[in-house]
């Protein structure tokens, strides 16, 4: 019985509501060498309906320069929905981890810089 109990308890922990994103800013430090150098509000609007809580165009220093523009919602959920509506243009990488939907587009950078930026992006964000 308290089995029971205890697995019960364990499922409804599991189905509260939606935690608050570990990294509110992107990661000042990405692996493969990359250190964020700046940071600003991105100039154009966001083109979706759903809107992010915040967003900024970075530019990281590193084996090879690279900007991203990260948009951060407030549930891994939203990031998610943002990745699966959003209109990828050629060349340009997109991804969501955690609550983060992070654009990289098509730019003087090797392929391979690129995905491993993008790699190093994902194991900064908890």
């Amino acid at each position: 019985m308290h089995r029971l109990l205890l697995l019960a308890a364990v499922l409804l922990a599991g189905c509260g509501g939606a935690s608050a994103p570990a990294l509110l800013e992107p990661p000042k430090q990405v692996r493969g060498g990359w250190t964020l150098s700046s940071a600003t509000p991105p100039t154009e609007t966001f083109p979706l309906a759903l809107q992010p809580a915040q967003s900024w165009r970075t530019t990281y220093s590193g084996p090879q320069d690279v900007t991203a523009t990260f948009y951060r919602f407030n549930s891994n959920t939203e990031a998610f929905e943002a990745l699966q509506k959003w209109k990828k243009a050629p060349g340009e990488i997109t991804f969501h981890d955690g609550a983060f939907l992070v654009v990289i587009p098509p730019q003087e950078v090797p392929r391979q810089a690129t995905g491993d930026f993008a790699e190093g992006v994902m194991a900064a964000i908890p």
